[in-house]
């Protein structure tokens, strides 16, 4: 019992589609400041702890304004989320380069982060002939090659206050791909002793095609309040309406380097990792899950490769549907591929996972780079409950049985042989008397057994999930009833002994859709309630057919 107990965590463990993995990180929304102006440091953990982060450490010269604490759980089918947080204000006192310390809640650790405070500008020109509000946008990049990822920075400084604001949402640039990069940031600075309040815009641009790309002016209208009035100068309309604009601006971009073949990667950074579900050997068919995570800075979501996976003698593969997700940082996007591959191996030994490499331009040295998760070995040790065979090897090849002289029995084994034989015809006399003696309670008692058996609970978890219509839930309450009917063994060992083909391709379509690339959806619910009784018949027949012994040799070898 505790084994099939234990099977079926193993099971359920491999098929959640997410799988927790605590951890703390921290992030400022500006990475590079000038001094008396503030940023926000953020730190986020995804558990639940009454630990709070030491911000002693912080550099003396960055003086904390004030912290919050904030608190979001959710439960969605298969994942449990939570994130537990703290933002930080933080006023840069004077220039220089720091390093924003690592945070330990519990036993995670969040990674340093170095922030970067320059002197303050002396001042700032516009277009605009109002100094109270001022306008700037900045290109990280000049030159680019194709499809290489660019920001640009909308800065919009204000000393007072104004309404009706509207600065440019959205940018619409021919031959390349604009997309905004999150929620605008705001902080305080101050310039020749007047402090601005700024709102920070971004923009990521992807350039489609090699040649000159224009970048178009950006556009913040208001309307400010004339100089000398007062609150009620709003109500009688004593505004004045400004409009100010960035200047165009151009990006040289240049086609592929020269001799380039294959897939286009231009990236910041690339990189492949890997996990499993469980560790230490694994068990001859027993699933693992393989998350293979690649991550690239500067790329979308969908520019990151599918992992091709080879063939491996003694391996099985079964990859689940692809996550694809992106983020945003002050690097930009940065888009992210999580494969999850269900591994089954189908012999003991020493098994390897060739290695998977993926090639990419490296835009900050301007090189081809390979991005490589190392081969792998792993331990497979041979299945508990499969019963043992035994190698063919020289030694054991069976010989040929030597003829041997029969020696007549003699006439006292005979009278042995017919004094046995006699007992056994008085039993076999006794026996049927009793039968015919007792039908008429026998039949009796055999129409009340014709009541059908209750359903086991573990059957009764099939049928509910078959109701809910939930295909990932029918697939993990199969196994424990497997189990029960049948004796501990893999999923597809199970489904392999089902003597009805259409209940084994229903049960094939089933595991398909949830772990093979490019599945279809399962929906045959109906079908296999209506296959579940032949299921149990055939499982049962099968353990009742399961030697519980090695087969002993014939007494009399021919």
């Amino acid at each position: 019992m505790k084994s099939s107990i234990l099977r079926l965590l193993i099971i359920s463990g491999f098929l959640l589609i997410n799988f927790a993995h605590a951890g703390v990180k921290s992030y400022l929304d500006r990475n590079e400041v000038r001094t008396q102006e503030t940023f926000t440091l953020t730190i986020e953990a995804d558990f639940n702890t009454d630990d709070t982060p030491d911000l002693s450490l912080i550099p003396k010269e960055l003086q904390i304004l004030g912290s919050t604490k904030y608190h979001h759980s959710s439960l969605a089918p298969g994942k449990a989320e939570i994130q537990l947080g703290w933002k930080v204000v933080i006023l840069a006192n004077q220039a220089g380069e720091f390093t924003i310390p690592a945070f330990a809640l519990g036993s995670e650790k969040s990674s340093p982060i170095n922030l970067k405070v320059e002197e303050p500008t002396a001042s700032l020109t516009t277009d605009d002939k109002l100094e109270a509000i001022m306008l700037k946008s900045e290109l990280s990049k000049q030159k680019v090659y194709v499809q290489e990822q660019v920001i640009l920075t909308v800065k919009l400084y204000r000393a007072v206050q104004t309404q009706y604001s509207k600065l440019s949402e959205n940018l619409m640039i021919p031959d390349a791909i604009v997309e905004r990069l999150g929620d605008d940031t705001q902080y305080d600075t101050i310039i020749n002793n007047t402090r601005f309040v700024v709102l920070e815009r971004k923009f990521a641009i992807f350039p489609q095609k090699s040649g000159e790309l224009l970048i178009p002016k950006v556009v913040y209208s208001a309307d400010v309040l004339q100089a000398g009035s007062s609150g009620y100068g709003r109500i009688l309309g004593r505004t004045r309406p400004i409009t100010l604009t960035t200047d165009e601006q151009t990006i040289e971009v240049t086609p592929y380097p020269k001799g380039h073949s294959g897939l286009w990667l231009p990236s910041q950074e690339l990189t492949i990792k890997s996990r499993w579900s469980s560790i230490g050997e694994k068990v001859v068919g027993e699933p693992s899950t393989w998350t293979i995570t690649l991550t690239g800075v500067g790329l979308h979501e969908n520019q990151l490769p599918a992992i091709e996976l080879p063939e491996v003698d003694g391996i099985k593969w079964y990859p689940d549907t692809a996550e694809a997700s992106r983020r945003y940082s002050s690097e930009g996007v940065v888009g992210q591929r999580v494969e999850r591959i269900a591994v089954v191996p189908t012999k003991s030994g020493k098994l390897t996972l060739p290695a998977i490499k993926i090639r990419w331009f490296n835009v900050n040295s301007e090189r081809y780079e390979t991005a490589t998760l190392a081969a792998q070995t792993i331990t497979v040790a041979a299945d508990p409950n499969t019963p043992a065979t035994t190698a063919t090897t020289p030694n054991s090849i069976l010989q040929p049985v030597p003829n041997t002289t029969h020696t007549t029995p003699s006439a006292s084994n005979d009278s042995t042989w017919q004094w046995l034989a006699g007992i056994f015809a008085g039993l076999w006399l006794a026996t049927l008397a009793l039968l015919l003696l007792g039908k008429p309670r026998n039949s009796q008692s055999l129409r009340r057994s014709n009541k059908p058996a209750p359903l086991s609970n573990k059957k009764q978890q099939v049928i509910s999930a078959i109701r809910e219509q939930d295909p990932r839930a029918v697939y993990q309450s199969l196994l424990p009833w497997f189990d029960e009917c049948r004796g501990t063994a893999g999923f597809n060992q199970h489904v392999a002994v089902l003597q009805q083909a259409d209940a084994q391709a229903n049960l094939l379509d089933l595991q398909a859709s949830l772990f093979a690339e490019n599945a279809t959806r399962w929906d045959a619910f109906k079908q296999l309630r209506a296959q579940l009784n032949n299921i149990e018949n055939d499982l049962k027949r099968s353990r009742q057919s399961q030697p519980t012994t090695a087969p002993l040799p014939d007494l009399y070898p021919k």
